[in-house]
């Protein structure tokens, strides 16, 4: 359903958003009071700092704790977002030739280069990702991201709609727009009324 939305085939008045933003009102009475003040790499350091338990994140936050000296298994673990076991959110993170840029035989080296199975398997590890490639070893992979690789393998993928899959930007933008307000007002009705309006205004509803 969460694709459906974005794509025109759901509504946001169905009962299941609302449910959803009921579940996310409860969950907001575990976070820490500056939440709203940090961004990702902010709230990973809470974690490092041993003052919270748990976060939501991407992939990348591992790379974040590896820098730190963490390692999975031993100093955090992993699980998939409540409710969302057999689904994937990608993320692609993508290096791109503009058209009339300098040294372009330069810049299409580079791109063979990362975008080879030795330059996937250099950088991926120490990022915290998985390769693009499905041609990587999964031995030089440490346990979570093997988990990961796995779990993208078989899971059905969702593309993810605050990096610019999902929707266009100006979609992206009212989404975000509306849940800073409801992180704060936690007004679930509010909240709704809002993403049928800017669905409607979008010409996503």
């Amino acid at each position: 359903m969460y694709r459906d939305l974005f794509a025109g085939k759901a509504k946001f008045d169905d009962p299941k958003v609302t449910q959803a933003l009921e579940t996310m009102k409860r969950m907001l009475d575990y976070v820490n009071a500056d939440h709203a003040a940090l961004d990702w790499a902010g709230a990973a350091q809470i974690l490092v700092d041993g003052k919270a338990a748990m976060m939501i994140m991407g992939d990348w936050a591992e790379g974040f704790f590896l820098a730190k000296g963490w390692k999975p298994g031993e100093h955090f673990l992993y699980a998939p977002s409540p409710n969302t076991k057999g689904a994937f959110m990608t993320v692609i993170d993508t290096f791109g030739l503009p058209k009339g840029a300098k040294n372009r035989e330069n810049a299409i080296n580079w791109l063979r280069v990362v975008g080879s199975k030795e330059g996937q398997e250099a950088f991926n590890p120490k990022k915290g990702s998985i390769c693009a490639r499905t041609d990587c070893d999964p031995k030089i992979f440490d346990t979570y991201l093997q988990w990961s690789a796995q779990d993208y393998a078989k899971a059905e993928l969702t593309p993810s709609l605050a990096h610019g899959s999902a929707a266009p930007e100006a979609v992206a933008s009212a989404w975000n727009d509306i849940m800073n307000i409801f992180v704060t007002d936690r007004d679930v009705a509010k909240a709704q009324k809002a993403l049928i309006d800017a669905a409607k205004d979008l010409g996503s509803a």
